[in-house]
């Protein structure tokens, strides 16, 4: 999906930065994936997956409504432990706002572009190549976090809810 979205947008990123934060998102959803089919019974499984991103990616990741999260520090913890796309957006924001620099001439999307930057780039970014840019990197440890946490709960799950049917 992601290989067929970058041919037809076409972005000026490298294709091998464009990914990163694509693969980030599959790995932290597929934990998600695996810590519910722990826990639940497969029936239910598809339905509280798709609650469960609705949710985390949907309403607690909207850059839009995301500043208004992060001023509460339970709220801005919350939303930083638990929601992928609050740091997917913000590696894609950092990619995208490096390579393109933007220079919005319609007043909307100027106030599009300040938004998003007081919310991903809150000191602006100081470097030039993204992979320096601590904000990226944070976005990518957080990410690989949430993912391997996901998946040791799912171990745990795993582990000491089948007892019985383990051999």
């Amino acid at each position: 999906f992601t290989s067929a979205y970058y041919l037809i947008r076409q972005p000026y990123v490298p294709y091998w930065e464009f990914i990163i934060p694509f693969a980030f998102t599959a790995y932290v959803a597929s934990g998600w994936g695996y810590l519910v089919s722990t826990f639940m019974p497969p029936q239910h499984g598809p339905f509280i997956v798709s609650l469960i991103s609705f949710i985390v990616c949907g309403l607690l990741g909207n850059p839009t409504s995301l500043n208004n999260f992060m001023v509460l520090p339970v709220m801005n913890f919350l939303v930083s432990s638990i929601s992928i796309t609050r740091w997917a957006c913000q590696m894609s924001f950092v990619l995208a706002n490096s390579y393109l620099k933007p220079h919005p001439e319609d007043k909307r999307d100027g106030a599009m572009l300040s938004m998003y930057k007081e919310v991903f780039l809150p000191d602006e970014s100081r470097v030039d190549t993204p992979f320096m840019d601590p904000l990226f990197r944070y976005a990518c440890l957080a990410l690989f976090s949430m993912g391997l946490v996901l998946r040791i709960l799912s171990f745990l799950g795993l582990k000491f809810r089948n007892r019985a049917k383990q051999v």
